[in-house]
């Protein structure tokens, strides 16, 4: 398949600010809007070690919000407000995510508040107890949620620590909180050196530049990277749940997003269990009937990545459903055809198209980029990568890497009343 003109590559402009932080600008023509993604290294997994510090990423994210620079914290929202951002400050697993869209001519205005809150935060003492309230709440909330549960044990259990965090922290973490802790434990954290700063759309590379060597030129420290501090657990686990459905989730090693073989194993799980024309739906959904969700996807970081397998069923059905997933899992190590990945390659070519049009989607996928590759790819060169795989050599890899070796390694996890289990 040949490389759309729509996916022709963007100027992507890498700046280094006197901060010490990397600015990447990808100017686009034809958009009249600019989007802000700002990953600072105060995720969930850089969270003090421990049960007293697991969570304080969220009660950070909340916090930074309330009152910033000169403004207290209704004056803040309103100035956002006034500038038409459309913002967003969201905890994951190594950064705290600050993002934001609006207009390009109003992008200065947007990074003049964004810089206070990153670099000037209140986090006042008087909105700890209200922000303490909604994390206890999120965290309470897990228990009317079985299948997003089973997610977060698998996590648990697949990855190494401090990454298989889930980053609703724990009721002890957030009842003891102090708000001294917690400033220092930002000014710690939300460093120049190992913050990305990425921007997408009606912009000017050398003028962003500028304006934030001027905006962030008080802001100094270097971000203690987040590695990997002991081994996964692994193994099965089951959860009792009086829920109306057993929900089942398979973990699987995969390669990092470093790694090459990344993108086959993307294609392979999209194959497996991603669309509605996947081995798993077609199979456990259509033509046994087993449950009405079933999927499989790939998550990549830095340093590692994970296949997981989903499926929800009926107790009486949960065992037929994870035997189900099990035989498609044994057969698809044969290979796919070539209709398969035509499909797959159409698919994702689709979603790069649709990448192409957001300016917050390509904002975010630069910074992702550079954090796990250090460069950022243009549309252009994802398309070409997509375009270069075969059918010879995704079946070659599948058969590598997909075989009973790596099932032999596989995590499992289930809530419900009744426990499937392997054979």
């Amino acid at each position: 398949m040949p490389v759309n003109s729509t996916l022709s590559p963007n100027p992507i402009r890498v700046r280094m600010l006197d901060c010490g932080m990397p600015l990447l600008v990808e100017e686009m023509a034809g958009v009249r809007t600019a989007a802000v993604s700002w990953l600072l290294p105060a995720g969930n997994a850089t969270d003090p070690e421990g049960e007293a510090g697991d969570g304080w990423s969220s009660l950070l994210a909340e916090l930074s919000q309330r009152g910033a620079g000169s403004r207290d914290s209704r004056a803040f929202s309103d100035e956002l407000d006034r500038a038409g951002v459309q913002r967003a400050v969201t905890p994951a697993a190594v950064h705290i995510v600050v993002s934001g869209t609006t207009i390009g001519s109003r992008v200065d205005q947007a990074l003049s508040l964004f810089a206070d809150l990153v670099v000037r935060p209140h986090l006042p003492a008087e909105s700890l107890d209200a922000v303490r309230s909604l994390a206890l709440q999120s965290l309470e909330s897990l228990q009317d949620d079985p299948q997003h549960r089973v997610s977060l044990r698998l996590r648990e259990r697949h990855l190494p620590p401090p990454f298989n965090r889930s980053g609703y922290g724990n009721k002890i973490a957030f009842e003891r909180a102090e708000i001294s802790a917690l400033r220092k434990d930002w000014m710690e954290r939300a460093r120049p050196v190992g913050s990305i700063l990425s921007i997408a759309g009606a912009v000017d590379a050398d003028d962003l530049a500028r304006t934030l060597d001027r905006l962030l030129k008080d802001w100094h420290g270097t971000a203690l990277d987040v590695r990997a501090t002991g081994a996964m657990i692994g193994g099965v686990f089951h959860e009792e749940d009086a829920s109306n459905q057993t929900h089942i989730a398979l973990g699987l090693d995969a390669p990092s997003e470093q790694q090459p073989e990344s993108l086959l194993c993307r294609l392979a799980t999209n194959i497996l269990g991603g669309e509605t024309s996947s081995r798993l739906f077609t199979e456990v959904r259509e033509k046994r009937g087993l449950c009405y969700a079933v999927n499989a996807g790939y998550s990549g970081g830095r340093d590692r990545g994970m296949v997981s397998l989903y499926a929800g069923s009926t107790p009486e059905r949960a065992q037929e459903t994870l035997d189900t997933m099990l035989a498609e899992l044994v057969r698809f190590e044969q290979g796919i055809d070539e209709g398969e990945l035509r499909r797959a390659v159409v698919g994702m070519k689709s979603r790069l198209i649709m990448q192409g049009e957001s300016t917050a989607a390509r904002a975010a996928a630069l910074g992702s980029d550079w954090y796990r590759l250090g460069r950022c790819r243009s549309l252009g060169e994802l398309a070409q990568e997509v375009d270069s795989v075969t059918l010879g050599g995704l079946n070659a890899w599948i058969a590598q890497s997909m075989g009973s070796a790596w099932r032999k390694g596989m995590t499992m996890c289930s809530v419900g009343k009744t426990e499937p289990r392997t054979t």
